[in-house]
């Protein structure tokens, strides 16, 4: 059985550890996984649908719709 995909989600984040934060304020579990010499940022299916949710809640429809885009793929 393999592991659940991950989608990596801080690519634009200037502080990362911020952003981990606020992810685990809003209760998103995230991840930590190697990113060819640095690590980032990573959320499971669940965890991008409440991210997705979050913006749109929040009028950031363009967000929300990009995360919709790549849970599609």
């Amino acid at each position: 059985m393999s592991a659940a995909p991950l989608y990596t989600v801080a690519y634009e984040v200037q502080d990362r550890e911020a952003f981990r934060a606020m992810l685990a304020r809003l209760g998103i579990d995230s991840h930590v996984v190697p990113d060819g010499g640095a690590t980032t940022i990573a959320l499971d299916r669940d965890g991008m649908e409440q991210l997705g949710a979050w913006f749109a809640e929040h009028g950031d429809t363009a967000q929300a719709d990009a995360i919709q885009r790549a849970l599609s793929t």
